[in-house]
C-alpha cells in the first residue's frame, strides 16, 4: 500500500515569490495521478483558495486524511468526507485521533502552538500545554505521528526559529508520543526542500514542503516500511527501514 504525504500546498489566488500559487491544486492532482497512492495525507496549510468542488474532484481520485495548519479553510475541511471508502470517514483527523492503514497506526495533532491567540482567521491554535498533553495521550499508540508544526532542531538551517516555548512544546509532544516517525511541515527553508533528522531517543523526523516553490513530498510503502523523499518527479532519498 502506498501513502503520499504532502504539506503546505498553499493553494492561494495570488503570486508569491514569483510563483503563481493558483496552480497549486493542479500540482497536487498531478502528484496523485502520477503516483497513484492508496491514501493521501495532507499535514495542513492546504491554502485559503481550497473549495468543496475541487476537493471532491480530489476525493474521487484518492482517499484523503487531512490535518489543518494555520492557513486553511476550516469550513471546507470540516465538511469533506471520503467517497472511496465503504464507511463514513471525515477527511479531517481530530486531535489525538489514531487511524490505521496498511498495518501502521497514524496519530494526529493539528495546528500550531501559539502563546496568546486561540484563533486566527477561523483556524484554532493551541497553547504549549495543550500540545504537550496531546503528545502524552498518544504515547505508545502510534507508529507515525502527523503534525503541522515543527520543533527547532540543532541544525544551522533551524537557527532562525525563536526559542519562546512554542518549538519546545512541539519537541516535548514528539518526545512524549515516541512514534517511530514524525512528519511535519510549517517551516519553510529556502536552501532545503525537506529535512531528515533522527532524535536521540530513536524517532525519525521528516519535514516536507510541497509548495510550488519547493515541491517536496514523501511516499510511504507500508509493505516494505520504506519512505522515499521526492522533489518534483525525482526521487531524492530513501529510508529503507523505520
Amino acid at each position: 500500500m502506498k501513502v503520499l504525504v504532502v504539506s503546505d500546498l498553499h493553494y492561494e489566488k495570488k503570486i508569491f515569490a514569483g510563483v503563481d500559487e493558483s496552480r497549486a491544486w493542479e500540482w497536487l492532482l498531478f502528484l496523485v495521478d502520477y503516483h497513484r497512492p492508496d491514501l493521501l495525507i495532507g499535514l495542513g496549510d492546504w491554502g485559503e483558495a481550497v473549495n468543496e468542488v475541487e476537493f471532491y474532484d480530489l476525493l474521487r481520485r484518492v482517499r484523503v486524511w487531512a490535518l489543518y495548519g494555520n492557513h486553511d479553510r476550516m469550513d471546507v475541511l470540516e465538511r469533506m468526507y471520503n467517497v472511496l471508502t465503504d464507511h463514513y470517514e471525515p477527511i479531517l483527523m481530530r486531535d489525538g485521533e489514531v487511524r490505521e492503514f496498511g498495518r501502521l497506526r497514524f496519530g494526529a495533532i493539528n495546528g500550531i502552538v501559539a502563546l496568546k491567540k486561540k484563533m486566527r482567521k477561523g483556524v484554532p491554535r493551541k497553547s504549549p500545554e495543550e500540545f504537550v498533553e496531546l503528545g502524552k495521550r498518544l504515547k505508545g499508540k502510534v507508529d507515525i505521528l502527523l503534525l503541522h508544526d515543527s520543533p527547532k532542531l540543532p541544525l544551522p538551517e533551524y537557527s532562525f526559529m525563536v526559542e519562546d516555548g512554542r518549538p519546545e512544546a512541539v519537541a516535548r509532544a514528539i518526545y512524549e508520543a515516541r512514534p517511530r516517525v514524525v512528519f511535519c511541515g510549517h517551516i519553510h527553508i529556502i536552501e532545503k526542500p525537506y529535512t531528515i533528522y533522527r532524535f536521540s531517543y530513536g524517532t525519525l523526523y521528516i519535514r516536507i514542503d510541497t509548495s510550488l516553490l519547493r515541491r517536496s513530498y514523501a511516499i510511504i510503502d507500508t509493505e516494505s516500511n520504506e519512505i522515499t523523499l521526492w522533489v518534483g518527479k525525482k526521487k531524492s532519498e530513501a529510508i529503507t527501514s523505520f
